[in-house]
């Protein structure tokens, strides 16, 4: 009796963890847009999952800010904003000032090496205008530098700021990255150069001048929603 209790549990968690990871991607990805109404009982269906799960799935992204309670205590997506995106950008670009800077003190020649292959690949597609390999190698850049930093609460609360940026970056993903996707290659050299304060500063004016981007590009979202309207 005691095992098919502990086996009903662990299904009682898998589903509410396979709920939360499915909504909250389909968030990220932009499937679900910004203000879309959140029919739970037909996602309960889609998901073939119970509403005691899906329940426990979108409390979590309630708390994280992906999905907001309406006066009627329906759900529905976060909403976004040009305000939101600044704030976002802003921390992010201290903290990933902080971890530039700690990886420079702390970087060997292998790390040198995939870094630079990162920061090569970024330029490359970049002038392919393929923006989903953009994304991927833009992200395994600053991944390998939150390793590198070993700074765990930074890189704690920069991955919580990046699920919301992900978000922003997939309504913009029109953006010309080719003019920031340089910056990289200056960040790494300043990491080889184990100059800390220029990685950091450096860094900083990469994710700022990502921000001024994405604003533009959140506005023009706005207005085209407003126009729909």
């Amino acid at each position: 009796m005691v095992k098919l209790n502990k086996k009903a549990a662990a299904v009682r968690i898998s589903a509410k963890d396979f709920a939360y990871q499915e909504i909250k991607n389909r968030i990220l990805k932009c499937e679900y847009m910004p203000n879309q109404p959140i029919a739970e009982e037909e996602l309960a269906k889609e998901l073939e999952i119970s509403r005691t799960p899906l329940r426990e799935a979108m409390q979590r992204l309630e708390l994280e800010e992906l999905v907001v309670r309406q006066t009627n205590g329906r759900l529905k997506v976060a909403p976004v904003s040009a305000q939101e995106v600044r704030e976002l950008f802003l921390i992010r670009s201290m903290l990933e000032g902080i971890v530039a800077a700690e990886a420079a003190e702390k970087c060997t020649e292998q790390d040198i090496r995939h870094l630079s292959y990162f920061a090569r690949m970024i330029k490359q597609t970049a002038y392919e205008g393929n923006m989903e390999d953009i994304s991927h190698f833009g992200s395994q850049f600053h991944t390998y530098l939150y390793e590198l930093s070993q700074n765990k609460t930074a890189v704690k609360i920069l991955r919580q700021l990046n699920d919301h940026i992900m978000r922003y970056r997939r309504l913009a993903h029109f953006i010309d990255t080719k003019e920031t996707s340089f910056e990289h290659e200056v960040i790494l050299n300043f990491i080889v150069k184990k100059d800390k304060h220029n990685a950091e500063a450096m860094m900083k004016k990469h994710v700022l001048n990502s921000m001024e981007k994405a604003v533009t590009a959140i506005k023009q979202y706005e207005n085209k929603v407003n126009e729909i309207k």
